[in-house]
């Protein structure tokens, strides 16, 4: 399976979760926070399962990948709120507050991040112990992405706390898609310590590459400069490739993030 199939089945498969709730505004929010978006996450679970083997458990993947998004998904939408972040737009859509107000925001989160939690909860019952550690480590993660969250919010000023806050607030999530997926695969602990090393290394490599086109002043590029941070990027790709280079699915993971480090939007 390639990863343009995989994301084909998965966007089938998660269009479908609130597909029979209509009409209803509550719905309405959660399915909308839930569009678009680059699916990096859910690709992460994909990929850290095909770097260990071909025949992938696609049932547990799938579960575990609808699972983070609805995560990433919520994320979002608190992130946005007057009280965070404040925006207005995400994805070139308005935001969840603005189009169905702030209340109805927060509670479409809530509920996403419950449904996850769910969904983690009946993969476990379903599929045994493999999938309760993955699912563990998705939880886990999910808590240490708002403590980067409250970093940021905190004020963070120097390369170091912003790699640390990074590491949190966007590499948690993405780093626990890939152990997920490779938990379920079945990885050995060397194949383990390999995409951990790669993955910890793309969400590094994602943020700055984000802040770079974004030329956010509030960002690592402005603690350090847009030539160091570029730098930094630079190293965080190449220690990803190295850590690839270990795995089953070696160009894939080497393409995917390259893609995204030379991405421009």
């Amino acid at each position: 399976m390639t990863d343009s199939e995989f994301i084909a089945d998965f966007e089938r498969y998660f269009g479908e979760l609130f597909a029979a709730e209509q009409g209803d505004v509550f719905y309405d929010a959660m399915r909308y926070a839930c569009k678009g978006g680059k699916r990096i996450r859910p690709l992460g679970v994909f990929l850290g399962a095909s770097a260990v083997r071909d025949d992938i458990p696609l049932a547990q993947v799938l579960s575990l990948a609808g699972a983070i998004e609805l995560i990433h998904s919520y994320s979002l939408v608190h992130d946005d709120l007057p009280a965070m972040d404040n925006d207005d737009i995400r994805r070139g859509e308005p935001t969840v507050h603005k189009k169905f107000g702030e209340a109805n925001a927060i509670l479409a989160g809530d509920a996403l991040l419950s449904h996850a939690m769910t969904m983690l909860l009946t993969g476990s019952s379903l599929y045994g112990q493999t999938f309760a550690d993955a699912a563990a480590v998705v939880s886990d993660a999910a808590e240490d992405m708002v403590r980067g969250q409250a970093l940021d919010l905190n004020g963070v000023k120097t390369a170091e706390e912003y790699k640390y806050m990074y590491a949190l607030k966007t590499g948690a999530l993405i780093t626990a898609a890939f152990r997920a997926g490779a938990t379920v695969a079945g990885a050995k602990a060397e194949d383990m310590s390999a995409i951990i090393d790669y993955a910890a290394n793309l969400g590094l490599a994602f943020q700055i590459a984000d802040d770079l086109i974004d030329g956010d002043e509030k960002s690592i590029v402005g603690a350090i400069g847009e030539s160091a941070a570029r730098a930094v990027l630079k190293e965080c790709t190449d220690k990803a490739v190295a850590s690839a280079k270990k795995l089953k699915n070696a160009d894939v993971l080497r393409d995917f993030v390259v893609k995204l480090a030379e991405r421009k939007k």
